[in-house]
């Protein structure tokens, strides 16, 4: 045991590679705001003089700047990391984000952050042969899942919405969440209502309007959504609108989720504060990962909230927002998207398990997933 020790606190870190995954959609189906064609997975591996490595992912949606963020881990991060102890995860993560901030690059630089963190945490999982769940707070190394889909297309109707979600309830979701916000109010009521009527009374149903309604169409869609029994409303107005969100908390009296893609912890803070929401929502593969994760956690437990974690990645970042809900107390549901499903597929053939409506992590060390970066790129090329 000692020597095994020695030997471990003199790791050091060699390289820090990337990878693109790319799956593609067929008949275009449509969030809120955009059509998909394809999906791009941008991960991250930081690798080890002692054949130990670490897999993250940053979080990106964009096809254009998924390759300058690729350019800046080469560039910038990764001359910062090379040398360096990868266990030493508080003080890179506090010296990534002071160069961030000093250098104005706060929008596009902390999913990065999140992908290396991430990636550091894999690491000390595998040093000290625990999955992360424990490492990270040992609660019961399950979380629930909600099926995250429900987009629009010229072949979704209603009904068949409604049947979409329904299989997914059938396959071990404890819930479903579907878009709103791109249709007239009584589309999106028709919508909600198709599948309120597929799933049963039981199921947990959520709606994410994506930030896309002003106040007064977010007003109507809340009051028109009452009787459907919600488990949150999603993003029902503008990000930064916080007198809007509390006046539909106050009017509407549903329980809302956010803030969703952000990442600071002064807004996170003050959403809580004013209790403007009843779920505090973040990604991990944005909102500085497993360390700021686990911060974030611990802040809306002491304002008596349950988070949900925002996922719409592959298999290595959904792994990490599971992780963190397996560890702490106080976590609602991690979102399982149904159309963003990258690598998915190889969690369940590594021991990762279905049931009762949540996902139960296996005791693997680090993340739990066997593979790196040159087998993932040899998967993809085999599909």
């Amino acid at each position: 045991m000692i020597d095994a020790y020695h030997r471990v606190v003199q790791v050091k870190i060699t390289d820090v590679r990337t990878a693109i995954v790319t799956r593609t959609y067929a008949n275009g189906p449509r969030n809120t705001h955009h059509v998909w064609s394809e999906r791009r997975y941008l991960l991250v591996s930081v690798d080890t003089d002692q054949g130990i490595f670490g897999l993250g992912e940053i979080y990106t949606d964009s096809h254009n700047a998924t390759e300058v963020l690729e350019l800046a881990v080469r560039l910038d991060v990764a001359p910062h990391l090379i040398g360096r102890d990868p266990l030493a995860i508080g003080a890179i993560s506090a010296e990534l984000e002071a160069r961030q901030t000093l250098s104005g690059r706060a929008g596009g630089f902390g999913p990065i952050l999140a992908g290396v963190d991430i990636a550091l945490w894999d690491i000390l999982g595998k040093v000290a042969g625990q999955p992360l769940w424990k490492l990270l707070g040992g609660h019961s190394g399950r979380a629930r899942t909600y099926a995250s889909g429900g987009m629009y297309g010229e072949d979704i109707t209603p009904e068949s919405l409604g049947q979409e979600m329904a299989s997914a309830v059938a396959d071990g979701d404890f819930g479903v969440k579907i878009k709103a916000g791109a249709a007239s109010l009584s589309e999106d009521v028709a919508r909600v209502a198709a599948v309120r009527k597929a799933i049963g009374p039981d199921v947990a149903l959520m709606v994410d309007a994506m930030f896309a309604p002003g106040l007064p169409e977010a007003l109507r869609l809340a009051h028109a959504l009452r009787p459907y029994d919600l488990h949150f409303l999603e993003a029902p107005t503008h990000a930064l609108d916080l007198a809007g969100w509390v006046r539909i908390r106050d009017d509407a009296g549903i329980p809302l989720s956010g803030p969703e893609l952000e990442s600071s912890l002064d807004l996170m803070r003050d959403i809580l504060a004013r209790d403007i929401v009843q779920f505090l929502q973040f990604d991990v593969t944005l909102a500085g990962g497993l360390t700021r994760g686990r911060d974030l956690a611990a802040l809306a437990r002491a304002h008596h909230r349950p988070v949900t974690l925002h996922c719409a990645t592959s298999a290595v970042g959904l792994a990490a927002s599971l992780h963190l809900g397996g560890a702490i107390a106080n976590c609602d549901s991690v979102e399982h998207h149904v159309l963003h499903q990258g690598l998915h597929e190889h969690l369940w053939a590594s021991g990762w398990r279905r049931e009762n409506g949540m996902v139960a992590a296996p005791d693997a060390p680090g993340l739990g997933i066997p593979f790196d970066l040159d087998d993932i790129l040899q998967m993809e090329t085999r599909r």
